[in-house]
C-alpha cells in the first residue's frame, strides 16, 4: 500500500496539470447582446390611451470585443427616446443587455410608478435585463406592452395600474407573463386605487296592508 501511494499521488497531479492547464472559462457561456423590439403604452389614470408622453431609456451593451479577460470593462451606454402616438403606443428596437427608464413625462400629468427600483415585481417597469450569460431574460410583446400610467394634475384616484409588460425568464426557457399591479413603493403618495363602482340594490320592504 505504501508503494502505491506515490503512484496514486503522481496520477492526481497528472490529472490536475492536464485539467487545470485548460482555460477554466472555456466551458462558461460568453456575454452577448440581444436585439429586442420594446413595446410600451402610455395611459391616463383610467386606462385611456394617452398620446404625447415622452420617454427616455438608458441602454447598456456589452463591448463588441468582449472577452473573459476584459470582462471588467464598463458597458457601452446610449440613450433611446420615444413618444406615444394617438393610441398611446410607442416602440423602438435596441441591441444590448440592459434597459433602464430614465424619464417618463406628459404635460399636465404626473407619472405613477414603482420607486422600488431594486424590485423585480412585474408591475415595476423601471429596469429590464434583456440577456445575461447568453440567456434571454426578457421578451417584449405587442399584445402585452409595458404600461406607463400618468395621473392628471388634481386627480387622486387611479384605476389603471403600471406593468412591466412582456415576459420574464432567468434561463431563456421558462417564461412568465408580467401582470399589472399596485406599486410596492408608489411614486405618488397622495393617490389611491379607485374601486370599481357597483350599483346598490335597495330591497323595499312590504308595507302592511299592501
Amino acid at each position: 500500500m505504501q508503494r502505491c501511494a506515490p503512484l496514486f499521488g503522481m496520477f492526481v497531479v497528472f490529472l490536475c496539470v492536464c485539467g487545470c492547464g485548460r482555460d477554466a472559462t472555456s466551458s462558461l457561456k460568453g456575454q452577448t447582446n440581444a436585439t429586442l423590439t420594446f413595446y410600451g403604452k402610455a395611459v391616463d389614470q383610467d386606462g385611456i390611451p394617452l398620446p404625447g408622453a415622452s420617454f427616455a431609456f438608458r441602454l447598456e451593451a456589452y463591448p463588441k470585443d468582449w472577452t473573459f479577460e476584459t470582462r471588467g470593462r464598463l458597458n457601452e451606454a446610449t440613450t433611446v427616446t420615444a413618444t406615444s402616438d394617438e393610441n398611446g403606443l410607442f416602440q423602438f428596437t435596441v441591441t444590448g443587455c440592459t434597459l433602464r427608464r430614465q424619464s417618463a413625462e406628459r404635460e399636465g400629468y404626473r407619472h405613477f410608478c414603482d420607486e422600488d427600483h431594486g424590485s423585480s415585481y412585474s408591475a415595476n417597469n423601471y429596469f429590464y435585463t434583456l440577456i445575461a450569460w447568453s440567456d434571454l431574460w426578457y421578451k417584449s410583446d405587442p399584445h402585452h406592452p409595458a404600461v406607463f400610467v400618468f395621473v392628471k394634475d388634481g386627480v387622486r384616484e387611479v384605476s389603471a395600474l403600471p406593468c412591466k409588460g412582456g415576459y420574464d425568464s432567468v434561463n431563456g426557457k421558462n417564461w412568465t407573463l408580467n401582470k399589472p399591479g399596485w406599486p410596492r413603493k408608489p411614486s405618488l403618495k397622495d393617490v389611491v386605487q379607485k374601486r370599481a363602482s357597483t350599483q346598490a340594490t335597495t330591497q323595499l320592504s312590504t308595507q302592511p296592508g299592501t
